[in-house]
């Protein structure tokens, strides 16, 4: 085995390392799992080169699964710049696109090309370059507003993917040009590929401790008082919070608006407390004293109904139970119930009275209301 070769199969062992410890992690991330796509293709497409006398089938299984590169890591950076949610459909489908048009190519090319081919290629070219840019463009996105820490690591994803795209691109005109470049061609490439996933993989890292916003209320979810104390105010029967209780009512509030964590279905009290690095009595009393609501359930439904109004809105087209399931409801029957309890009418009427209201809208309320005499309530606003 050449030392080129052994560096090929450690990278190739990275990669599926990254794999399975992305794919271990209890809660994963929108960006963990396409990132585990990512690393899984990114093996594949070392692979091919070392395949050498192989079955036919395991040739072309090793093609479909190298189809999950560039245009998965454009999904990768959607999702970390993003948070939860930064991904739909259609950029699903734009990847999957890409995805078709490699493994056709890859198909003409082992039936040995054709008048079609070149063109393929060129479409090919033009596709996945334009993919590799929108990854980076991702990092730029609302640059200005962006905090301190947030650009640091949207610099160094720049500095790293950008520094790593143009020094492949080069290397391989360079090995195209003169044969004596030729050599150096593949060490450039694995050494690219080793500094995007360990890059990656501390961005994800840092990304849990420091989530992006996810999803925000819509400026036609009015929250008005309803006589209720809000978060942060709780009811004197219940004594004062203490300064444990507030910090973890702070550590909730991260976790359900940054970390999206009411998404999930089977949330639980015992894993918001795991969420949060706490305890599940810890947890529930801060939900009732530091934030003053009745119960978990209570407070998880309000951000999930919350989503609901948000997507209800945004995508006219989506059915209820598609959003449903987006934010967090296991089914659709209590999904119908806590949304009529909350704004007063189904799911389906209070986006159909929004379409058709042509009033002005009320200005955007956050989610968990700050500080005051009243915890907020989601409504329908009137028209």
């Amino acid at each position: 085995m050449t030392g080129v070769e052994g560096l090929t199969w450690g990278v190739v062992g990275l990669a599926l390392a990254s794999v399975l410890a992305l794919l271990g992690r209890r809660r994963k991330s929108d960006a963990e799992l396409l990132f585990a796509v990512f690393c899984a293709s990114m093996a594949m497409v070392l692979l091919r080169p070392e395949l050498g006398d192989v079955p036919t089938a395991v040739t072309a299984l090793v093609t479909l699964g190298a189809c999950a590169t560039c245009n998965v890591y454009w999904l990768v950076a959607r999702a970390l710049f993003r948070g939860n949610g930064g991904v739909e459909r259609v950029h699903l489908g734009a990847a999957f696109g890409v995805a078709v048009l490699i493994v056709a190519y890859r198909a003409a090319e082992a039936a040995g090309g054709g008048a079609g081919l070149g063109a393929l290629g060129d479409l090919l070219t033009l596709v996945t370059s334009t993919v590799l840019v929108l990854a980076f463009v991702e990092a730029l996105r609302g640059w200005a507003n962006l905090p301190r820490d947030e650009r640091r690591l949207r610099a160094g994803f720049m500095l790293v993917y950008g520094g790593c795209l143009v020094g492949g691109t080069v290397s391989g005109a360079l090995a195209s040009a003169s044969p004596a470049w030729a050599p150096m061609h593949r060490p450039v490439v694995l050494g690219c590929v080793t500094a995007i996933l360990l890059f990656t993989h501390a961005a994800l890292l840092w990304r849990r401790r420091q989530p992006w916003p996810q999803s925000p209320v819509p400026a036609t979810v009015a929250m008005p008082a309803t006589g209720v104390p809000a978060p942060g105010i709780p009811r004197e029967s219940r004594g004062a919070p203490s300064d444990e209780d507030i910090a973890l009512a702070a550590a909730i509030r991260t976790a359900l608006e940054q970390r999206a964590l009411y998404r999930e279905p089977e949330l639980k009290v015992a894993d918001l407390a795991e969420a949060i690095g706490s305890v599940e009595h810890k947890v529930s009393r801060a939900i009732t004293k530091g934030l003053g609501e009745c119960n978990f359930n209570q407070l998880v439904n309000r951000y999930r109904i919350a989503h609901a109004c948000r997507l209800l809105l945004a995508h006219p087209s989506r059915s209820v139970l598609e959003i449903s399931g987006d934010s967090g409801f296991a089914s659709l029957g209590p999904f119908n119930r806590a949304f009529k309890a909350a704004t007063g009418a189904t799911p389906s009427a209070w986006r159909a009275a929004q379409r058709a209201s042509s009033a002005d809208l009320p200005p955007t309320t956050p989610l968990v209301a700050s500080p005051s005499h009243a915890r907020p309530r989601i409504t329908c606003p009137s028209s």
